[in-house]
Formats: C-alpha cells, structure tokens, sequence
C-alpha cells in the first residue's frame, strides 16, 4: 500500500473507538445504563469492523509497512503523525480490536456501577493500544504506549477489589518508571540520527556495540515491567487479583502482546544495526 497524505483505515482504527469512549465518558450517566451499553457495544463492534479491511487488504510476499500515513505534528522537532503496520503488528490490530468487543459483551450485567466510565475507559484504551502496534514515529509511539496507563490505572483503581488502589497506584509506578529509561534511549537515537524520530530510519544507523547494547537494556527495562518479567514482576499478583475481569482479560491479552511484540520487534529494529566501518564482528 502507498503512502497516504492523510488519514486512513489506521488512523480509524485507532480513533473511533476513542471518539465513542470520550463521547461515555461525556455523555453517559447511571440512569441511561441501557443506552451506555448499546452505545459501547456499537461502537465496538464498529472497531472492530473497520479492522477487517486491514486484513483483506493486506498484501503479502512484502516486508514494507503498509497502509502508511505520515503528516506532519510538531515541525520543530522533526515529530510526525506517521502510522503503518507489518505482517506481525496486523494481526495485534486485529486482536486488540477484537477483545475490546468480547470485554463489553463480557461485562454487560457484570458491571452496574459507573458503566459509562467503565466502557468509556475500555475503548480509550482500545485505540490506545491500536496505536501502540501501528506507529511508526517514536515520539507518537511513547505517547501512545503512556497513554495506556491512564484508562488501565483508572479501570483497576475504580473497579478492582477492597485493595484496589494499591494495585493500581503500584503498576503505575512499575510501569511509569520502567518507560524512563525508553525516554532516554529515544532521546539519544533521536540525537544520533540527526534529528529524527522515525523509527524506520533508525534501523539504518550505525552504531557501536557498547550503544546497542545500552539501548537494548533501555527498551528491555520497559517492556520487562510490561510483559513483566522477573524481577520487576511482583507488581502482577497485585494487579491480576484485584482488577476486574475485563481488565485481566485486557492486559493478559492485549498488553502482554503488546510488549511481547515491541520488545522482539522495536528494540531489534533499533538496535541491531549496521556496525560503523572497520568494527570487529
């Protein structure tokens, strides 16, 4: 697929879910718990629905991305509203979208309290995490894996079970800290490339092994906590007993393959990279 000037099936793959969130969020009230259900599914199911394409439209037999939109976002910086997917973020798209329509299903009667807020996170968090798998600037990239600690810290804090808030409060430290260190690997891929933060003209760099293996364990560091690994785990059993269901359905599904999928691809990208001329392999 050529590159698109403006916005496309990505583009509303990651926003409609957040339109019909916001407008829960707005509009929604506990006296209209019926017309906040239907409201959620629909927009949902239509979530869902606008993904299908990316699936059929999806050309095999090639390693580029596809569906590619790039506009500009903050000039001064060289930062920019570019999104694309592969053959391995396509699938997540397609899974995130599914799940976020199976969590409104699922939680139907389950949830009686706060249910505009409820599914209003949820779809928040849907586009968020669409966003996440589809971006191809670092900077969006980082917004949009931050910004999942929001509706996820705010589902867990107000839905969870008696000690909830201390759930909630820990995962986002774990979580918020790991991704520090991502900030800093960004920062200096961004100073080492000259000025750009796009994430498909860092595979090209050449850098020296001591840096790549710095920038590894910088990206390791965040998506250890997200996936989480050992010894940044113990944030889990907190956070898995205490959440809701749809919660726990969300994060083991979803958020676990979203680290599981940007620690193989984005660090492997970015830092397996040419050596600089005359290096020892």
């Amino acid at each position: 697929m050529g590159n698109s000037l403006g916005l496309g099936l990505v583009s509303a793959a990651i926003w409609l879910p957040i339109a019909f969130g916001v407008v829960l969020l707005a509009l929604g009230r506990d006296d209209q718990v019926r017309t906040v259900r239907w409201v959620a599914l629909i927009g949902a199911l239509a979530s869902f629905l606008i993904t299908i394409p990316l699936y059929t439209k999806f050309e095999l037999g090639t390693a580029a991305m596809q569906f590619v939109e790039k506009m500009p976002w903050i000039t001064r910086f060289n930062v920019n509203y570019s999104l694309g997917l592969d053959g391995i973020s396509l699938w997540f798209v397609l899974l995130t979208s599914f799940i976020t329509l199976v969590v409104v299903i699922a939680s139907w009667e389950v949830i009686t309290e706060r249910v505009n807020q409820y599914m209003g996170a949820f779809l928040i968090l849907s586009g968020l995490m669409i966003g996440v798998f589809s971006a191809l600037d670092a900077v969006l990239f980082y917004v949009f894996f931050e910004a999942t600690l929001i509706p996820m810290y705010i589902i867990i804090g107000i839905w969870g079970g008696p000690n909830k808030i201390y759930a909630a409060f820990k995962f986002f430290l774990y979580t918020l800290l790991g991704s520090l260190l991502m900030l800093v690997a960004l920062i200096y891929l961004y100073t080492a490339s000259g000025g750009s933060f796009d994430i498909l003209a860092w595979h090209k760099l050449p850098l020296g092994a001591t840096a790549q293996t710095l920038l590894f364990f910088a990206f390791f560091a965040a998506f250890a906590v997200k996936v989480p690994m050992f010894p940044v785990h113990t944030w889990l059993p907190d956070v898995h007993v205490e959440a809701p269901t749809g919660a726990r359905l969300c994060w083991l599904r979803s958020c676990s393959s979203s680290a599981l999928m940007v620690s193989c691809v984005f660090p492997c990208r970015s830092c397996r990279m040419p050596r600089k001329s005359g290096q020892r392999s």
